[in-house]
């Protein structure tokens, strides 16, 4: 039985609180029914009796008897402070990410109107040489999108891989996401790096998560692999390395982005003075992404393929990845119990003590 935070282990004591009625109901029937008399040897005295405090108080000690039977009764009844505790089991999901540094990753064709009206103004010799306009290309969204991601995730481990021309593991599986988002905000100086960002190996950046998927004792093994390009320097083709993450049971996600066709904005040099602008370009097809093999990845190890032209589109694609890799939690309550019987014994017997000196003290004072 439990009272608020109280739970009683002996709730059919209560019934002993039936008594109270009882003894109330005795005791002012038996207050109707005395009839007092004192014997004095002169009127006088008798009217110059007034009576104290004591005697307009005279129903105290059948109080205070009552009270200290409510707090034996309570006591009786073993309440118990109810403590829940919660043991979570969970079966987590290890996710690498996988992310293209490449050097096209810097292209800027994913930009709102309003940002690309904002950048339009600005120095864009400036822009180029301060790297500010890394966080408005294809890789400055990814990243932020992946932070949002990975903000969302409470207990899954996660670990980053970048690849351009070669692939290095950027951070291993882990829980500690304040250092992975650290990690995440660097990327951009990888594909700054010559080495990094003059072709691109989708197959090895596939191979260099498995590795470290490898060992995984989770339920579920994930890879999230983006990219804006095709494979051109892989050592491990992209097929060969789907039928490893196939043999693994690990599950390919694969994300294409940057826009199919039209003109983006970029950087232009004149010739004669050698001064930066603005201007734009058409996109090639060159720069058009494999989405054959990338769809034929993440299918062949029970993945998805999808394509994102703007931030927006990003934003709803890892939303979804997140939502088809939840997290099973299942939490088992249970109630610790605290005996806290003893503060109302004391009370109880403080009453009682209380009422004992009060029954022994004279009620009418003679002046």
């Amino acid at each position: 039985m439990d009272i608020g935070a109280l739970h009683f282990q002996n709730p059919e004591a209560f019934w002993l609180l039936l008594l109270v009625p009882v003894l109330v109901g005795w005791y002012i029937y038996r207050e109707h029914r005395r009839k007092s008399t004192i014997k004095f040897p002169a009127l006088s005295i008798a009217k110059r009796a007034v009576p104290s405090r004591r005697v307009k108080f005279r129903h105290i000690v059948p109080i205070l008897r009552l009270a200290a039977l409510v707090c034996f009764v309570v006591a009786l009844a073993r309440p118990q402070n109810a403590m829940e505790v919660e043991y979570t089991s969970t079966d987590g999901v290890d996710i690498m990410l996988a992310l293209d540094v490449s050097g096209s990753m810097g292209t800027l064709d994913m930009l709102t109107r309003m940002e690309q009206a904002k950048l339009g103004v600005m120095n864009a010799e400036r822009i180029l040489k301060s790297g500010d306009y890394w966080k408005y290309s294809r890789l400055g969204y990814a990243q932020q999108v992946i932070a949002d991601f990975i903000q969302k995730r409470h207990s899954d481990r996660i670990g980053l891989s970048a690849f351009g021309a070669r692939s290095v593991t950027q951070c291993p599986l882990t829980l500690d996401y304040g250092s992975l988002l650290e990690i995440l905000k660097a990327t951009d100086d990888l594909a700054r790096d010559s080495i990094m960002n003059s072709r691109t190996a989708i197959g090895d950046g596939l191979m260099n998560a498995l590795a470290r998927l490898q060992k995984s004792e989770a339920k579920s093994k994930v890879v999230v692999l983006l990219t804006d390009g095709r494979d051109n320097a892989s050592l491990v083709p992209p097929m060969r390395a789907a039928d490893v993450a196939q043999s693994l049971g690990v599950k390919v996600y694969t994300v294409g982005v940057g826009k199919k066709n039209g003109k983006i904005l970029a950087f232009q040099q004149n010739p004669w003075t050698g001064d930066i602008s603005w201007g734009e370009r058409d996109i090639t097809p060159e720069e058009g992404i494999d989405e054959g093999v990338l769809r034929s990845v993440a299918q062949k190890t029970g993945g998805r393929f999808y394509r994102a032209e703007n931030k927006e589109e990003l934003e709803k694609i890892y939303s979804e990845i997140d939502e088809l890799e939840k997290t099973e939690i299942e939490t088992v309550a249970y109630a610790r119990y605290a005996e806290k019987f003893y503060p109302w014994l004391l009370v109880g017997a403080l009453l009682i003590l209380l009422e004992l000196l009060l029954a022994n003290t004279r009620f009418v004072r003679i002046p």
